[in-house]
């Protein structure tokens, strides 16, 4: 039993969705959400996570964040994931949010309160970095983060060589890898290999009030997939970071000093040095490289009683 109290961060798109509606079903102690912009921005993001919280029957607390990352851009993925960012569904509609207290206080004060805190960040890191950058000491007292971002040797989906949630703050990952907090990095190496296929998800359609939720809200990720990637799925990246949290026996990796690329043609991109020859003095971090999909679709699908 995990003992440890989580806070998750997320940028509520449908694979986000998916991970929360896993990590609340699951024996997780989740203390808040924190909502950042990237898929669809924070106060829609929070919709989302509100339109869950709902589903389930869940009273966590959500605290929202600005907009624009830490450069004062922002980038979005809604034609991945839709302009509600669950699949043109429309279930965060009527679920307006934004909270008093903001995302990186909310962070930092949970911190000075509780020891033993993990964050799981399933977007850009930029809540995390605010929070870094208001008290680097408190910020310091976190137990790990597990943050789904970055390609090792992957192809990414940003450019061939960035993934989406470190591309749209580049900045932020710097920051966090000048913190102290060790840090778990779930590649696309890995979520790569865990998705859904139609015939799949059909199924989940008469199982339960979340089967038919999942099957709604995967229609328009999956005709994206196919437009885009002629593949006939789609990818769900953030449930691992909930699976591997369960269970780090899921996936393996390597353990080596990494920098990101903030600017230029590679914005992004991780410069992993796994023979530890040109950046000694960075942070190692745990980069995720070998999963087994199989386990996790199977604790996924076990703990949505959707087997």
């Amino acid at each position: 039993m995990i003992k440890n109290k989580v806070i998750i961060d997320a940028d509520c798109g449908i694979d986000d969705a998916l991970a929360l509606i896993f990590a609340i079903k699951s024996d997780i102690d989740i203390i808040g959400i924190t909502s950042v912009s990237g898929n669809v921005n924070s106060l829609e993001s929070a919709k989302n996570i509100k339109a869950i919280l709902n589903l389930l029957g869940k009273d966590i607390p959500v605290y929202t964040s600005g907009i624009p990352n830490l450069d004062g851009e922002y980038i979005d993925a809604k034609d991945t994931h839709g302009e509600d960012g669950l699949g043109e569904t429309h279930y965060g509609k009527g679920f307006d949010y934004c909270s008093d207290v903001q995302a990186e206080d909310f962070i930092l004060e949970s911190l000075k309160k509780y020891d033993n805190i993990d964050i799981i960040a399933l977007g850009p890191l930029t809540n995390l970095a605010r929070a870094y950058l208001k008290d680097k000491d408190i910020f310091n007292k976190c137990n790990s983060i597990i943050s789904m971002g970055g390609t090792y040797k992957a192809f990414g989906n940003m450019s061939p060589v960035t993934e989406f949630n470190y591309y749209h703050d580049p900045k932020a990952v710097e920051l966090i890898l000048e913190s102290e907090v060790p840090m778990t990095m779930v590649t696309l190496d890995v979520t790569r290999k865990i998705f859904l296929t139609p015939h799949v998800t059909l199924n989940f359609k008469d199982k339960n009030k979340v089967g038919n939720f999942i099957y709604e809200v995967t229609k328009f990720y999956m005709d994206f997939h196919r437009k885009v990637e002629n593949f006939d799925g789609c990818i769900i990246n953030d449930i691992l970071n909930i699976a591997y949290y369960l269970d780090n026996n899921c996936c393996n990796g390597i353990t080596a000093p990494v920098k990101v690329v903030t600017e230029g043609v590679t914005r992004g991109q991780l410069l992993v040095d796994s023979w530890n020859m040109f950046y000694p003095e960075s942070k190692e971090c745990l980069i995720l490289n070998e999963v087994n999909a199989e386990k996790v679709m199977d604790m996924f699908l076990s703990t949505l009683e959707l087997k």
